[in-house]
C-alpha cells in the first residue's frame, strides 16, 4: 500500500464538506497522516472605479472573508479533527478546482478527500463540479464521497 503521510479536504464550510472531514479525519487517525484542510475563496470581480468612490470596499470584504475562513478553519481543527493530528489550515484566492489541486501538489499530498453533490442534469451544467475538475486533474488519488441533497 502507498504511505499516505499527508491528506487533503477541501472545506468549503457546508455540512457536505464536513462529512468528507470525517472520512479525512479517520483515515489520518489510521495511518498517522497530517491534514491539509484548504479553503479557497473564489475572488469577487473588480469593477471600474467610477468618479464618485464606491460605499462598497471590495478589498476590505476580501480581506474580511479571508479572515473569516481563517478563523472558521481553526475552528473545525479544534472541534472536529481528532487529537494528535498536524493539522495545516490553508486559505487561498482563486478558482476552487485550481486551487486545491496547487496547494497538493505544492505541498506533496498523498490523498484528497472530497465530498460531491451528485448533482446530475441541469444543475450539473449550470453549477459544474469542482470534484469532477479535481479527480480529472489531481496527480494524487482522490476520494471522492457522494453526499446527497441541495
Amino acid at each position: 500500500m502507498f504511505p499516505l503521510k499527508k491528506i487533503l479536504c477541501p472545506i468549503d464550510f457546508s455540512e457536505h464538506s464536513l462529512t468528507a472531514l470525517k472520512i479525512a479525519d479517520e483515515m489520518a487517525k489510521t495511518f498517522h497522516s497530517e491534514l491539509f484542510l484548504v479553503n479557497v475563496i473564489t475572488p469577487i470581480p473588480s469593477v471600474p472605479t467610477p468618479p464618485h468612490p464606491l460605499v462598497f470596499d471590495v478589498l476590505k470584504y476580501q480581506d474580511s472573508l479571508e479572515s473569516h475562513s481563517k478563523k472558521s478553519l481553526d475552528d473545525i481543527a479544534k472541534n472536529k479533527v481528532s487529537s494528535g493530528i498536524k493539522v495545516h489550515r490553508i486559505v487561498a484566492l482563486g478558482d476552487p478546482s485550481t486551487e486545491i489541486i496547487k496547494i497538493a501538489d505544492e505541498n506533496d499530498v498523498n490523498l484528497i478527500v472530497v465530498a460531491t453533490h451528485g448533482r446530475t442534469g441541469l444543475g450539473h451544467m449550470i453549477f459544474g463540479s469542482v470534484a469532477e475538475k479535481i479527480i480529472r486533474h489531481a496527480s494524487c488519488p482522490v476520494l471522492s464521497k457522494r453526499v446527497m441533497g441541495i
